[in-house]
């Protein structure tokens, strides 16, 4: 068996890397390993994307000739040419379901696409018990998968998705509600960019991505203006005093508002490590509200944006302001505490 993988580990099946010299300069090379005794490898040149694209071209070219497609030969189809199409966050999920995936239908014997049956999602389904809800998102991406080899896409195979009618796992949505008073500690502890962040968060009721990439070309006319990248659903929120106050002092020459260390775009990571410290100290500090303040996370804010909004307001400017075209959806996972009921005192005899 060969050696594992330590490097270039982005890299599809059978594509190489090799770092050659030009001109003094270190350029990487790429290659599509044909196998064959001795090895034949097919330069793909020094651009990656193209690179990829002739590989797709190639190994289709193999399972052409083979007419065994795999699973794995149709995820990694799938991962060059349809997941770069999807917004970042879904990208990153599917990546880790792939990986899944592919260890289970993959390995020394893969599975073709033709001997896929229920009894391997049900297999499947067991193997992911102890993570739920990652194994239903795992399936999600398998059934997604299996449309675009359908003979209305691809044309691999010619046969139902045997994760079709499979009872998933239940999933329960989060229901963390962030209280005030734990609110005011993490951002009592959190950085500057950390405290304007989580202003920000409860002010637009957005995800940490579309929040991160909030640059000052996007206002115009004091009004910011941008699409969510998990739905495109487009949003115009009016510049207000305090909105105002924020992005003056997070850009005041312009740009992305929130920066990492290194005066880049900040990404998911930079904005939960700054998180995750503050509530850290927080915790250390108050071990009275240490299983709250653990419970807690940056996104959690979307959700106490929504639900302080519908309390002050209605559920219907909570949905508006979260950006839902189903105010189903607001009410059933984002808010996550009722208006306060008055009691029935007319009714008791009163104390006299």
């Amino acid at each position: 068996m060969g050696r594992k993988a330590t490097v270039n580990l982005n890299l599809p099946t059978g594509m190489r890397a090799r770092k050659r010299k030009k001109k003094g300069e270190l350029i990487t090379w790429y290659y599509y390993d044909a196998g064959g005794k001795p090895r034949k490898e097919i330069p793909l040149g020094n651009d990656y994307i193209i690179a990829c694209k002739k590989w797709s071209e190639l190994s289709l070219e193999k399972i052409d000739k083979s007419n065994r497609i795999t699973f794995v030969q149709a995820a990694q189809r799938f991962q060059l040419e349809e997941m770069p199409l999807r917004a970042e966050n879904t990208q990153n999920g599917y990546k880790s379901s792939l990986k899944r995936l592919n260890l289970f239908f993959g390995g020394s014997n893969p599975v073709a696409l033709e001997d896929i049956d229920v009894g391997h999602i049900k297999d499947y389904l067991t193997w992911r018990k102890d993570t739920p809800v990652a194994a239903n998102r795992d399936l999600a991406l398998f059934s997604a998968i299996w449309t675009m080899c359908s003979p209305a896409n691809w044309n691999y195979i010619n046969k139902e998705c045997p994760s079709k009618g499979i009872k998933k796992y239940k999933e329960q949505p989060r229901d963390v509600y962030v209280e005030d008073y734990i609110y005011e500690l993490l951002y009592r502890y959190g950085t500057q960019d950390l405290q304007d962040a989580m202003r920000m968060a409860m002010m637009l009721g957005q995800r940490p991505s579309d929040m991160l990439k909030i640059h000052t070309g996007l206002i115009h006319n004091g009004v910011l203006s941008f699409k969510q990248n998990k739905t495109s659903n487009p949003l115009r929120f009016k510049v207000t005093e305090s909105l105002q106050e924020i992005i003056t002092r997070r850009a005041p020459h312009g740009g992305y508002l929130f920066l990492n260390s290194r005066n880049r775009k900040m990404n998911i990571s930079n904005l939960e490590y700054r998180y995750n410290k503050a509530r850290d100290i927080a915790i250390q500090k108050h071990p009275e509200h240490a299983e709250e303040l653990a419970q807690a996370q940056f996104r959690d804010l979307r959700a106490k944006s929504a639900t302080d909004k519908s309390l002050v307001s209605s559920e219907e400017a909570a949905q508006k302001l979260l950006g839902h075209s189903n105010i189903e959806m607001t009410k059933r996972v984002y808010i996550r505490r009722e208006k306060e009921i008055d009691p029935f005192e007319e009714g008791v005899v009163k104390n006299k």
